[in-house]
């Protein structure tokens, strides 16, 4: 038997993975069907604050399909994408091809053989000051959209239409078929034809760059003793990962076998397990120890990372411009290096958690950033010292960074500024802000909009662009295609 069990084991063990994203998948759309009953999804343009049913509503749908979303991505099997993503109410087929994009699951129809780059997010809201916009998004056969483009609500792309790589589209903006567009927002640059001569295609491609002048021995970096010791990482990540499960792993270890073990599992299967009252109290605690597990390991998880933070931000540098000279050793470096590797694991932990909203209790706890009450962090990473007031939003694949590396390879310098954000400030998908970044209160970034080191934002406006640019009355109302003016 034990032999058997071995052999057999992996197999065992992926079907339970299954099982696991296919339970998700249909306990969230069941939740979604009955908050559907009480206040359906619309298009429209509703205010983004509490008090709209319609942004209560959305918030909630987005919270029941995190984690199946997420679970369902993780086997790279794109069939339980999109069963998932079509159990949740989008119109696509097997046939399309997401790439790690990211596609909202309401208002969205996507037609056959779509292929989407990776990092494109396609969206049917926008949030917009105190707005969110609502539109569905089409997106008809034979489509393909480069790597790292947006796709606005209200978007209609015809048949047979490219999308060049880093492209967005504008709010109710209508692509003409057989054409390429690029841009942001998206031109039409021409009209697809077929390929005569693939050897003048690839030749275009794949001839060499007289350009690139460096050599590979500059390019080829050079190794310096660190003043934080490798076995210091080994240390502090077998601290932080392992030792949190081990009182989590000890407390269900006496329940599985002190409890649940001897008073069900070693029952034959039988009609007698459903009449005994005492079997139904195992069936519901089960699922709360678990979950008690779960979430004391991520306490203990940020408990950990907090102490090793604590002491490497003491060492660690202030903020400000560093030497980053690869010929020689820099302890302040070194600890600034040992602090980023500290945030790697916890972040993941919780935002990739069934609990993702606990983040913002995570980064406050450790004491790496500042997140104010009713701040939201969408599918992005944050680092440290990134500071967001008060009901703040940070859109799916944004990155607000607090380091930026200047000068020649091997010579250069580090320079290490935080970014303060203030209160009601929106941030929409693909984002960005560089070090030493202050924008003021109610500010908002449309999609593709980045500053660029140590910028200051005025409050109470809306900002397009690289570098970041106040957009007045007129721009607004055409890219948003007349649904807000902005006031």
């Amino acid at each position: 038997m034990g032999t058997i069990f071995y052999v057999f084991f992996p197999l065992i063990f992926f079907v339970g993975v299954f099982i696991l994203i296919i339970s998700s998948i249909l306990v969230s759309k069941i939740f979604l069907l009955i908050t559907n009953l009480i206040h359906p999804p619309q298009e429209g343009v509703f205010y983004f604050n509490k008090d709209d049913k319609d942004f209560c509503y959305w918030s909630l749908r987005a919270v029941i399909k995190k984690w199946p979303i997420w679970l369902s991505r993780q086997l790279s099997l794109p069939f339980f994408e999109m069963l998932a993503y079509k159990i949740f109410g989008v119109k696509t087929s097997f046939k399309n091809a997401l790439h790690d994009g990211w596609v909202d699951c309401e208002f969205i129809t996507l037609g056959k053989n779509v292929r989407i780059g990776q990092g494109t997010v396609i969206m049917s809201n926008l949030i917009v000051k105190d707005r969110l916009i609502f539109k569905r998004v089409v997106i008809k056969d034979d489509v393909i959209i480069g790597a790292h483009s947006l796709i606005l609500p209200g978007t209609i792309i015809e048949p047979n239409t490219i999308l060049d790589s880093n492209s967005i589209t504008k709010i109710n903006q209508h692509l003409d078929s057989n054409s390429i567009y690029r841009g942001k927002p998206v031109k039409k640059v021409l009209e697809t034809r077929a390929i005569t001569n693939k050897e003048v295609i690839g030749k275009s491609i794949f001839e060499k760059d007289t350009s690139i002048t460096q050599t590979e021995a500059f390019l080829t970096a050079q190794g310096t003793s660190l003043s934080v010791p490798f076995q210091f990482y080994i240390i502090s990540g077998t601290i932080i990962i392992g030792f949190s499960f081990l009182l989590p792993g000890f407390i269900f270890y006496l329940f599985l076998f002190g409890f649940l073990a001897p008073s069900l599992l070693s029952q034959p299967f039988n009609i007698e397990i459903f009449l005994n009252p005492y079997n139904y109290g195992l069936f519901f605690l089960t699922p709360l120890i678990i979950i008690s597990c779960y979430l004391l390991h991520l306490f203990f998880v940020a408990l950990f990372t907090r102490w090793f933070y604590k002491l490497a931000d003491k060492r660690g540098p202030s903020q400000g411009v560093f030497d980053r000279n690869l010929d020689e050793s820099s302890t302040t470096l070194d600890y600034y290096h040992f602090r980023s590797f500290l945030m790697k694991y916890p972040v993941f932990a919780f935002s990739r958690s069934p609990f993702p909203w606990l983040v913002n209790w995570e980064l406050n706890f450790i004491k790496s950033n500042k997140i104010g009450k009713g701040t939201v962090l969408e599918e992005t990473f944050i680092h440290s010292h990134i500071n967001l007031g008060d009901n703040c939003y940070l859109g799916t694949s944004s990155h607000i960074t607090n380091h930026l590396v200047d000068g020649v390879y091997g010579a250069e310098n580090l320079i290490f500024v935080g970014v303060e954000i203030g209160d009601k400030s929106i941030l929409n998908s693909i984002t960005g802000g560089l070090p030493g970044t202050e924008v003021g209160e109610g500010s908002t970034f449309l999609p593709g909009c980045t500053t660029i080191k140590y910028d200051k934002l005025d409050g109470d406006g809306i900002y397009h662009g690289f570098p970041a640019k106040r957009m007045k009355k007129e721009e607004i109302i055409d890219y948003l295609g007349g649904d807000y003016s902005g006031e």
